[in-house]
């Protein structure tokens, strides 16, 4: 843009400023030439809390965020957009900023210098006038620095292959978070569809539903012809933009998603396989960016690109780049922990597309499956909704967990995640394997009808130098109920804690053998021997994280639901005999984990705590009234639970 357009264009924009808005024209013209104009790309820091302050701000198109504290540790104040203004406090003050800012979308500026500002404050007494009653408004309503609620998130999707059912995909996972969430979906396909692929979509066509969303862009850029709308009952829209017309996007098209943070919740950009100027912009401006690939050998070669090239537009960020698997091309390929090496992943990569009848003939999949997997799984996290069950520490009072389980599986609770300790990892694992009850209870609780039978089954005695029992037979009760599984094969994602007794370190284990994982957790001390396992001695993790919800908080779980059944007084009621060594043992980790579960409350959502007082650690023949009592405990907060899930 000319200098001379600038001013024209400064001075029509300042009038709609509420700062110059009651300023006669003369003067705006005068106050415009004193302005200066720079452009910001997306995360960059215009200024950092303590620099000098040399000039004020207005926003004439993009975004950017205020906030105070460390890059650590911020704390954010507000979000400023179109005709904000920013950076005068300091120039009043005289003091250095008190907050850094950062560009959250491309951004073009006006800025003021401080000679400049202190001459225009002290000519125009509107402009004095305005900015106390602001800031009066702000002391009086308590202004403070607070956290931003986000009004958009910008997603890109791509695929390194046209045939992986990204579309599929795309779609499914648009409706998948419309009808769980409630939010706002708009999906932008670049890349004409015709009209007869979107309806085999469920996709109807509708009249442009809002003009003003083009209102920042240029007249002369564009036609109401280059765009085409379709609309899903599920809720969600699609934006289609005609070829010929997306190149001309890619200078503007920072202004289109400017319009778009304000009506929509989530942006979703189709990029296909395509790589061109308009997908690298958009690559570079979404916060998140999704790459659909091809998991054989043949195709490794054409992924590292198609992923270096993206990474090295979105440029650095936690999780800016997400990477899935499609099996539509290829019946065999490179196992996914393969994948994350070769591809240096931060995670392992998810099965996003596989060979469904729906997958395969361009077909939204709606049904609402549990376990959870493929485009519901990503939209139920895209959205903010995964639900993590947290299974507490317990021995054989851990019986309970099944009976919460069951309540969640009758009433339609999907679980989206599990974190076990001691015997919650032994339940979870269990249901992990095959996400239902029936089949948990088929292979822990059925099996022991009676004392005899379950010591039979579990007790294998050992001398009693490191503990009483080896925990073979439970670590081979595990390993067939879930059929030898890999933490890979479990069908809900599961993460188990244990203890490295040596360290006094919590190790947590989400990959390789389950059955020794799980008998890792619940080697309880002095009744269990230590268990060496990936070159560490692991004892009982309830030590250390006896309810794990801190690990469901690191994996990303939008809402936690607890199960504690180690809470203070859990032991059995009976204090007139003499503990034997195994009663003192008994009571000894009831103590240890009682007071360990302190704190863990506060970071859950809801927690359940099954009434299984009376009941002794090695109680294992009494499964059927365990689990009752987790039913119990689980109907009578499953309002909360249903209110929460919704």
């Amino acid at each position: 843009m000319k200098v001379s357009d600038q001013h024209t264009d400064l001075e029509h924009f300042l009038k709609q400023v509420p700062l110059f808005s009651s300023i006669p024209g003369p003067q705006i013209i005068e106050i415009a030439s004193c302005f200066h104009f720079s452009e910001f790309k997306k995360d960059s820091i215009i200024f950092s809390q303590g620099d000098f302050s040399d000039s004020m701000y207005i926003i004439r198109s993009g975004a950017v965020i205020i906030y105070s504290g460390k890059r650590e540790e911020k704390n954010f104040q507000t979000e400023l957009g179109r005709g904000d203004f920013f950076g005068e406090m300091a120039l009043l003050s005289d003091l250095p900023r008190n907050a850094s800012v950062k560009v959250t979308l491309d951004a073009t500026l006006f800025y003021l210098k401080k000679k400049d500002f202190e001459n225009l404050i002290s000519k125009n007494r509107h402009i004095g006038l305005f900015l106390s009653r602001l800031y009066a408004r702000r002391l009086s309503s308590g202004f403070k620095f607070r956290e931003i609620q986000p009004k958009s998130i910008f997603y890109t999707i791509s695929a390194t292959d046209p045939d992986l059912g990204l579309s599929h995909f795309l779609y499914s996972m648009s409706f998948h978070i419309s009808t769980e969430s409630k939010k706002r979906v708009l999906v932008v396909e670049p890349h004409l569809e015709l009209e007869s692929v979107m309806q085999r979509f469920g996709l109807s066509i509708i009249p442009c539903p809002d003009e003003s969303l083009f209102g920042l862009l240029p007249p002369d850029t564009y036609k109401p012809g280059d765009f085409k709308w379709f609309y899903h009952e599920s809720g969600f829209q699609v934006l289609q933009v005609n070829k010929g017309f997306n190149e001309k996007l890619v200078p503007v098209l920072p202004l289109l998603m400017e319009s778009f943070k304000y009506r929509y919740d989530i942006v979703i950009f189709s990029l296909a396989h395509h790589f061109k100027n308009l997908e690298q912009q958009a690559v570079r401006l979404c916060d998140k960016n999704l790459l659909l690939i091809n998991n054989t050998r043949k195709a490794l070669r054409d992924v590292k690109q198609k992923l270096c090239a993206i990474e090295t537009q979105a440029g650095t960020g936690l999780d800016r780049v997400r990477v899935g698997v499609s099996h539509l091309c290829g019946s065999y390929g490179i196992a996914r922990e393969d994948l994350k090496r070769e591809l240096s992943l931060s995670e392992i990569p998810q099965i996003w597309v596989d060979r469904s009848d729906k997958a395969l003939n361009d077909q939204i999949d709606t049904e609402k499956r549990f376990p959870v997997k493929g485009p519901r799984a990503v939209a139920r996290e895209i959205a903010g909704v995964r639900i993590g069950l947290a299974l507490g520490a317990g021995a054989a009072r851990g019986w309970s967990h099944i009976g919460v389980l069951k309540v969640l599986e009758d009433q339609g609770i999907h679980i989206d995640m599990i974190a076990g300790t001691s015997m919650g990892a032994l339940v979870g694992a269990i249901f992990a394997a095959r996400g239902s009850v029936d089949h948990l209870k088929k292979y822990t609780i059925d099996l022991f009808p009676t004392r005899a039978l379950a010591r039979k089954k579990i007790f294998d005695y050992t001398l009693p130098f490191r503990g009483f029992l080896k925990g073979r037979k439970a670590m081979n009760l595990v390993a067939t109920a879930i059929d030898h599984a890999d933490f890979m094969d479990l069908v809900i994602p599961t993460y188990l804690v244990g203890v490295d007794i040596m360290k006094g370190e919590e190790i947590l284990f989400e990959t390789g053998d389950v059955s020794k994982a799980v008998r890792s957790s619940l080697s309880l001390p002095a009744v269990f021997t230590p268990f060496k396992y990936q070159g560490r001695w692991m004892v009982d993790g309830g030590l250390l994280n006896p309810v794990p919800v801190s690990i469901l908080e690191q994996k990303g779980a939008d809402k936690v639901i607890a199960v504690c059944v180690e809470s203070p007084g859990s032991h059995p009621k009976d204090r007139t005999r003499v503990p034997g060594i195994m009663g003192v043992i008994s009571r000894t980790i009831s103590i240890v984990h009682g007071r360990a579960t302190s704190g863990f409350a506060k970071k859950s959502d809801i927690v359940i705590y099954p009434d299984v007082q009376g009941f002794a650690w090695d109680d294992f023949h009494k499964g059927e009234v365990l689990m009752q009592r987790g039913i119990k405990a689980c109907e009578e907060v499953i309002h909360e639970i249903k209110a929460l899930v919704q």
